[in-house]
């Protein structure tokens, strides 16, 4: 009895000494840094905003000023029919478009009204859009639609991060979980391999019975087959954890056996009813889900705009003033009421089909995308409520478990000192073991399901920064 004894606080001072070797943690804090980083799919989830911002810049190229030269010439039967060239620059305005240039036409058969001064003509004018296109174009739409755009796919980014940080949370805490699985199942079959050792030298001293040996012996084999599983499950859960681990150069890093997760204090992660209502008020306001109909909302309505701006007539005014390069005289009656050219271009759709219906599938679009808003701006509320809720109550079974796990152990080491002392049998002991290892694994399965609550709370509201 006195060696059993001892040998049950060998294995505890083991196990102390082991428990003082496992220093080298990564956090769960650490890890979600280093996946932000340099996961490939985080970075191809960052390079969304981007595209997006190439595409703004393409609907801005829609207002550069754009520099162009014609060049023809007619000869035939050695006459000189005509030739002209005309070069000239256009700058489009918010509104309308101005144009600038030169014009040189010469020939024996040019048509008069064609006709130029020998050192050609000079020419700047302005169009101005006085019905469709006033308050909205072409131009202008594709330009508002591309900036909301770039929100739209800040958004989608951050929703797409958020939904990949879960994922590799719920890796985390089961590469965690099987972890401190193993941990209890190496406890328990360490107390079986210290008991099987005591019961067989009391037999071999005929203070015991063979029954008990065996009793022991079987209890032995099914806490080995337990612990071989239990390494099973961490290895692989650590090669999935691994999974998500890069180096800087772009290269997969495979974690390292001396690295282990670190344990849950859940006094750390407590969240109070004023960090729910603030929770819950960030996802309403900046939800990627609603942040991303939001930006569509607005894309509709300056589609809506423009749309509406279609029904409209066409009526632009064209004025340009006109001089010739060699000509000095620029004085305002000159400019204004001789040398210029002007015009009136109208023009209408008679049935106004394609205009109605594009007004009206877009005014559809617009009311769609509204009730879409109110149903995920619902769904959010009671997602993030949900999650609240669920923690809570992780919170109260995890308290339960701790007690319910400190009074385990104290029937295990009671039991011990009954059957010891001949008061119990080895049957007795090996329930009250086993119970302890599974109300130890238990434990560890609802730590690992109260800290991937915390991860699925702050992907509900939305959050880009989890403050794990």
């Amino acid at each position: 009895m006195i060696r059993s004894i001892a040998l049950i606080f060998c294995f505890l001072f083991l196990n102390h000494l082991q428990a003082q070797r496992d220093t080298t943690v990564l956090s769960i804090r650490s890890f979600l840094d280093l996946v932000s980083k340099r996961h490939p799919v985080v970075k191809q989830a960052v390079l969304l905003p981007e595209k997006a911002r190439f595409d703004l810049l393409a609907a801005r190229g829609n207002f550069d000023p754009k520099a162009r030269a014609l060049f023809n010439e007619k000869d035939f039967d050695e006459k000189s029919y005509w030739n002209s060239l005309d070069a000239y620059l256009t700058v489009p305005a918010w509104i309308g478009e101005f144009k600038g240039g030169f014009e040189r036409n010469r020939g024996d058969f040019l048509n008069p009204e064609r006709s130029t001064p020998d050192g050609g003509l000079v020419y700047i004018g302005y169009t101005l859009p006085l019905g469709a296109g006033l308050l909205m174009d072409d131009r202008r739409n594709t330009l508002r639609q591309a900036q909301q755009y770039v929100e739209a796919s800040e958004a989608q980014q951050i929703s797409l991060i958020n939904k990949f940080l879960v994922k590799a949370s719920a890796d985390y805490w089961q590469w965690y979980f099987s972890y401190r699985q193993l941990d209890f199942i190496t406890e328990g079959l360490k107390l079986a391999e210290v008991r099987f050792s005591a019961i067989k030298e009391l037999q071999k001293n005929g203070n015991n019975s063979a029954l008990d040996t065996v009793e022991a012996f079987t209890n032995l084999i099914q806490r080995a087959n337990q612990f071989e599983q239990a390494q099973l499950d961490y290895k692989n859960a650590r090669l999935v954890l691994s999974g998500h681990l890069w180096s800087e150069t772009g290269d997969p890093v495979e974690l390292d056996t001396t690295i282990f997760p670190s344990f849950i204090d859940p006094n750390n992660y407590i969240i109070s009813q004023e960090k729910l209502d603030s929770l819950r008020g960030q996802a309403v306001q900046f939800h990627p889900d609603l942040r991303k109909i939001n930006a569509g909302l607005r894309q509709l309505e300056f589609e809506r705009r423009f749309r509406a701006e279609m029904l409209k007539p066409e009526l632009n005014l064209n004025y340009n003033f006109l001089r010739s390069p060699v000509n000095t005289d620029i004085s305002q009656n000159t400019l204004l009421m001789n040398n210029y050219k002007f015009g009136i271009s109208a023009g209408m759709p008679l049935l106004l089909r394609k205009e109605r219906g594009k007004l009206k599938g877009t005014k559809t679009q617009i009311s769609i995308a509204e009730f879409n808003y109110a149903e995920t701006k619902r769904n959010v509320e009671i997602s993030v409520n949900a999650r609240f809720n669920e923690l809570k109550n992780l919170e109260i079974q995890l308290r339960n478990q701790k007690l319910l796990l400190e009074a385990m152990r104290q029937l295990v080491t009671g039991e011990q000192v009954r059957f010891f002392n001949g008061e119990s049998s080895v049957f007795l002991v090996n329930a009250r073991e086993s119970n302890l290892v599974n109300s130890g694994v238990k434990l560890a399965e609802l730590e690992m399901k109260y800290a991937l609550s915390i991860a699925y709370l702050y992907n509900a509201s939305g959050l880009n920064n989890w403050n794990y």
